[in-house]
C-alpha cells in the first residue's frame, strides 16, 4: 500500500499549538517589557521631576521671602527683625540648594551662579522706587530657578506623554495579540476540526455502507495524515472485498447453472419412477421417492434464489412496472401460501385496503411471499400472520406481522444481509438467509424502503413502502 502521509495529525496539532503559544508569549513579553519601561519612566518622574519641582518651589519661596524682607528693611529705614529673617531665609535656601545638588548633581553646572560668593546691599535708596526694586543678586537667582522649574515641567510633560503613548501602544499590542490568539485558537481549531471531521466522515460513510451489506465503495482520500492512510487502507480492503464478492457471485452463477441440468434430470427420473413407468411402485418406495422429489424441489428453490441474488448483484434486475392493484396482490399471495400455513397450523389474515400503485407486480409478489413465508416459518402452531396494506398521496405501505419469537435488537440490523441467519434458529429452521436480502434488493430497485420492528417474545413486523407513482 503506497504511503500518503505528508503531515501527521500530531504535527498539525503541534504547529497549531506552537503558533498559539508563540503569539501569546510574544504579546506577554512585550507587555511585560513595556510595563518595566513605564515603571522606570514613572520612577524618574517621581524621584527626579517631582522631587526637583518641590525643591525649586521651596527655594523660590525662600528667595521671594528674602526680596520681601529687603524691601521691608529699606522702606522702614532699617529693621533688625527683617535682617534676621533675611539671614534665616538665605541660610535655609543654601541648605535646600545643597540637598538638591546632592540628589540631582546634573544641575551643578546650571546652578553654578547660586553657589558662588555673593553680596547683598541693604542700604535704602534715594527714592521709593529704588527701595521697591528687587535685589539684583536675588533676582538672578530667581530667574535661574524659574527657568529650571520651567525646564523641569517641560521634561515632566515629555515623560508623561511618553507614558501615555507607551500605554496606548501596549493597549493596542495587547488587543491585537488577544485577537490573534482568539482567531488562531478558535478559528484554527475549527478549521483543523473541520478537516479532521471531513476525513472521518468519509471513512464513517464507507464503514456504514459496508455494515448495511451493500457493495463496498471507495472513499475519498482528503488528507495526507493518519486519516488519509486509514481511507487508503479502507479502499484497499473495499477493492479486495469487491473482487471476492465478484468471484463468489461468478462461482454461484456457474454452480447454479451446472447443477440445474442434472437436477432437472433427477426430478424427471423420480417422476417417471413414481408414475410406474418402470414397474409398479409400492408404498414404501413411493414414500422415499416423494422425499427425493421434495428435496429436489428444495434444492431447485435454493438454486433459483442464488441465481436471483447473482443477477441482482450484477445489476441485471429488469423491472416491468405497471399499474398494480395492491389488494389483489395481497390476496393472490395469501392464496398461494394458504396450504403451507394450514399445514403449520397458522392463520393468515389480510387487512389490505384498496390501493393502486406503479410497480413490477411479480417482483413485489415475490417480496410479499418471502415475508409471509418467513412469518409462517417462524410462527409457532396456532399463531397468526397478518398482512396490511395502506396508502397515502405519495406512497403505499405493506406490513407483515407475525406472532413468532421476535428478533433481538442487536440482530435486527443484520437480517437483511445475504446468507445471514439468527444463531437461535440456524439449527432448528430451514433456510438460506437469502429471502430478506432479495426482498431488500427488489424494494431498493423500486426506490422504496424496507424496515423491521420487533420486540423479542412478541413477534416481528416487516414493512416496506413504495412510491405511489414512479
Amino acid at each position: 500500500m503506497p504511503k500518503v502521509r505528508h503531515l501527521s495529525i500530531a504535527a498539525k496539532l503541534l504547529i497549531w499549538a506552537s503558533a498559539l503559544i508563540i503569539i501569546f508569549f510574544t504579546t506577554t513579553a512585550f507587555l511585560f517589557w513595556q510595563v518595566r519601561q513605564d515603571a522606570e519612566v514613572s520612577s524618574q518622574i517621581v524621584t527626579e521631576n517631582h522631587d526637583l519641582d518641590s525643591a525649586i518651589q521651596r527655594m523660590l519661596e525662600r528667595l521671594y521671602s528674602v526680596q520681601d524682607n529687603i524691601r521691608r528693611y529699606r522702606l522702614l529705614g532699617g529693621d533688625e527683625a527683617a535682617v534676621g529673617f533675611i539671614v534665616e531665609d538665605l541660610t535655609r535656601f543654601g541648605e535646600i540648594l545643597d540637598e538638591t545638588l546632592k540628589k540631582h548633581p546634573n544641575h551643578t553646572e546650571e546652578w553654578e551662579e547660586l553657589t558662588k560668593e555673593y553680596e547683598i546691599t541693604l542700604d535704602p535708596g534715594e527714592t521709593t522706587d529704588d527701595n521697591l526694586t528687587p535685589n539684583v543678586t536675588v533676582r538672578e537667582w530667581t530667574d535661574i530657578l524659574e527657568q529650571s522649574l520651567f525646564d523641569n515641567v517641560a521634561d515632566m510633560e515629555t515623560r508623561l506623554n511618553m507614558l501615555h503613548d507607551a500605554g496606548q501602544r501596549a493597549a493596542d499590542i495587547g488587543l491585537y495579540g488577544l485577537l490573534a490568539c482568539l482567531a488562531l485558537g478558535v478559528g484554527g481549531g475549527l478549521i483543523l476540526a473541520w478537516f479532521l471531521n471531513r476525513s472521518l466522515t468519509e471513512v464513517r460513510r464507507g464503514i456504514r455502507d459496508l455494515g448495511t451489506g451493500a457493495t463496498p465503495r471507495d472513499v475519498r482520500i482528503l488528507s495526507g495524515d493518519e486519516l488519509g492512510e486509514l481511507a487508503l487502507a479502507f479502499n484497499a480492503m473495499a477493492a479486495r472485498l469487491r473482487r471476492e464478492e465478484q468471484m463468489r457471485s461468478d462461482f454461484i452463477a456457474m454452480l447454479s447453472h451446472e447443477i440445474r441440468t442434472p437436477m432437472t434430470s433427477v426430478r424427471e427420473a423420480v417422476d417417471l419412477v413414481e408414475s410406474g413407468a418402470f414397474g409398479e411402485v409400492n408404498e414404501k418406495q413411493r414414500k422415499f421417492l416423494r422425499i427425493a422429489e421434495k428435496e429436489s424441489a428444495r434444492l431447485s428453490d435454493l438454486l433459483t434464489k442464488l441465481l436471483s441474488v447473482s443477477r441482482m448483484e450484477s445489476e441485471t434486475l429488469d423491472l416491468h412496472k405497471q399499474e398494480t392493484d395492491g389488494e389483489w396482490l395481497v390476496s393472490s399471495t395469501l392464496e398461494r401460501l394458504t396450504l403451507a400455513a394450514e399445514a403449520n397450523g397458522i392463520t393468515l389474515i389480510s387487512k389490505a385496503t384498496p390501493m393502486t400503485f406503479t410497480a413490477d407486480p411479480e417482483h413485489i409478489r415475490q417480496v410479499l411471499m418471502n415475508l409471509v413465508g418467513n412469518g409462517i416459518k417462524f410462527t409457532p402452531q396456532g399463531g397468526t400472520v397478518t398482512i396490511t396494506g395502506t396508502t397515502s398521496p405519495d406512497k403505499v405501505t405493506f406490513c407483515v406481522q407475525d406472532t413468532g419469537p421476535g428478533i433481538s435488537e442487536e440482530e435486527q440490523d443484520r437480517v437483511f444481509q445475504k446468507y445471514y441467519r439468527e444463531p437461535e434458529v440456524r439449527d432448528s429452521v430451514d433456510g438460506t438467509g437469502l429471502g430478506l436480502a432479495i426482498s431488500k434488493r427488489i424494494i431498493l430497485a423500486h426506490e422504496g424502503h424496507i424496515w423491521l420492528t420487533s420486540n423479542p417474545g412478541h413477534g416481528s413486523t416487516f414493512c416496506f413502502s413504495l412510491p405511489a407513482k414512479t
